[in-house]
């Protein structure tokens, strides 16, 4: 990369950007709103925009004001051991944990297992672990070299998942029409916020602390090597990433409108219906392409992502066994008992997200202001860790916890499982305030510009 021009660096960084975020949710939630959102949809695939592309693009924009000694990122600003627990556990629920096995074995179920035994779907366990094996030895030797893993997704993997989403989303809108339908329960009250709740469960906002080790340190390594450069060239890529998603999204939500009312289970079910009547014969293979691409540049950037970070923690530990770890690991669990996985490490994400929002959403704010915030970090973050525990616990369905509904739903917002919104808001502005006392915020205590990213 150091041999192209600056717009083609940014670009590609884009594409490889859009990649990584792109993964079996991404690629099903659109859909699902489509064909369930009835009159709803315009405000449910807003509140998905906002939470699904926005957020994340401001967690990349955000990450990319770390400055040296921040070895956690800016999740260090919480605290130098809040800041650990969470990178840490941010790394393992969106890496080879829950997220990483995940997609492996979502795009099988959705992309291989219906073409299996003339078409009934009937597998057994043999048939998942060859899929895989191969699926994880693909992200493992593209995950090899970190330094050429933005340049292999945005020059030759994005693109051809790019080119097929599109053939696939352009010809089912122009070969279908609309079909109006009544929104479905979960859709039918507060569009906006379930939209926003399906944002979230992208994981994408969170992703972008991950991602950013991997994107940050291409960038640096492309020339955009002092604090300005790489802040302005992050901005433009995550840009250009965000412009991208919101097309693609919006794409697929009219995909949704097209196969509505024909009661499939879920989007995947809808797309793979909507891939056959627009392509025909060539329908299941697009359809096929689309789900394993994605799945495997998520794949890709995650462990690429997990590997640098975790090479920092323990470096005594060479890339290639950290890659080969966790796609071991990943294997191991996209192959056994991942069903009681997801049900224990879901609600992780109902306990990490709002505190990534906090971090997030001020060190935004932190970079158009002079100086550096200390308590408004910490006390907003902290507060929404901890009305974030309750919601975790609920959120695993066991009886015990279910009487913290009840208390949650006394906050604002607590109905749609935002409890910790207004408390870490209020929290925000009394640790701004105490900023602002302590004379945190001037010009003069603003960190000096850094040289090139520190990190791997």
């Amino acid at each position: 990369m150091r041999h192209q021009s600056k717009f083609m660096t940014i670009l590609i960084t884009a594409l490889a950007m859009f990649s990584m975020y792109f993964g079996a949710g991404n690629l099903i939630f659109p859909v699902m709103i489509g064909m369930t959102g009835g009159e709803n949809v315009p405000l449910l695939i807003t509140g998905f925009l906002l939470t699904g592309v926005a957020l994340p693009v401001l967690g990349m924009i955000a990450a990319s004001s770390q400055e040296k000694g921040e070895s956690d990122g800016i999740a260090s600003r919480i605290g130098t051991r809040p800041g650990l627990i969470f990178t840490v556990a941010i790394f393992l629920s969106t890496g080879m944990l829950y997220a990483i096995p995940r997609v492996a074995t979502v795009s099988y179920e959705i992309a291989v297992a219906p073409l299996i035994n003339g078409g009934t779907g009937s597998t057994d366990g043999s048939h998942l672990f060859l899929y895989t094996l191969v699926f994880f030895a693909a992200v493992g030797i593209v995950s090899l070299n970190p330094g050429q893993l933005v340049n292999r997704l945005g020059t030759y993997l994005t693109p051809a998942l790019l080119l097929v989403l599109t053939v696939l989303i352009i010809a089912t809108i122009f070969t279908m029409d609309p079909v109006s339908v009544e929104p479905s329960p979960n859709y039918a009250s507060d569009p906006l916020p379930k939209g926003l709740l399906d944002g979230y469960y992208t994981m994408d906002a969170i992703a972008s602390l991950v991602f950013s080790v991997v994107i940050l340190g291409s960038l640096a390594r492309s020339g955009f090597n002092t604090r300005k450069k790489l802040i302005s060239s992050t901005i433009a890529a995550a840009a250009l990433a965000g412009l991208g998603l919101c097309v693609i999204y919006l794409g697929l939500a009219a995909v949704g409108t097209r196969v509505a009312g024909n009661g499939f289970a879920d989007g995947a079910a809808g797309l793979s219906h909507a891939a056959l009547t627009a392509l025909g014969p060539f329908g299941h293979l697009i359809f096929g392409l689309v789900t394993i691409l994605a799945c495997l540049t998520t794949a890709i950037g995650l462990i690429g992502s997990s590997s640098q970070y975790f090479r920092r923690l323990l470096p005594g530990v060479s890339h290639p066994i950290l890659v080969f770890v966790q796609c071991l690991v990943a294997l191991g669990l996209s192959n056994l008992g991942l069903e009681m996985i997801l049900e224990i490490v879901t609600p992780a994400n109902q306990l990490l997200y709002p505190v990534a929002i906090c971090i997030i959403a001020i060190a935004i704010l932190d970079m158009l202001l002079p100086g550096r915030m200390h308590w408004t970090y910490r006390l907003s973050a902290w507060t929404a860790g901890l009305l974030s525990i309750p919601e975790a616990l609920w959120a695993t369905k066991i009886d015990t916890f279910a009487f913290l509904r009840e208390y949650l739903d006394m906050f604002p917002a607590g109905d749609v499982n935002m409890a910790w919104v207004v408390p870490a808001l209020v929290m925000a502005a009394v640790g701004f305030a105490i900023d602002i006392s302590q004379g945190r915020l001037r010009r003069s205590n603003k960190p000096a510009s850094i040289p090139a990213y520190s990190g791997v």
